[in-house]
């Protein structure tokens, strides 16, 4: 069975919104202050990814 790319996108695109939660929330530490707006963006481009993959599974019909 060959695994297309499209099957695999939804996948990808979790991993890469999970990074950008993750590091974007060190981003909030106070250690890190300075870049906490980098932090609110890494945010908003986590969720934006998400809501991506779930207009994909929406229009898959998962």
């Amino acid at each position: 069975m060959v695994i297309t790319l499209r099957q695999q996108l939804p996948n990808l695109l979790g991993i890469l919104s999970s990074l950008c939660f993750f590091f974007g929330s060190f981003l909030f530490l106070p250690a890190f202050a300075a870049y906490a707006t980098a932090g609110v963006w890494c945010f908003v481009a986590g969720s934006l990814i998400m809501f991506t993959i779930y207009l994909m599974n929406i229009k898959d019909g998962q």
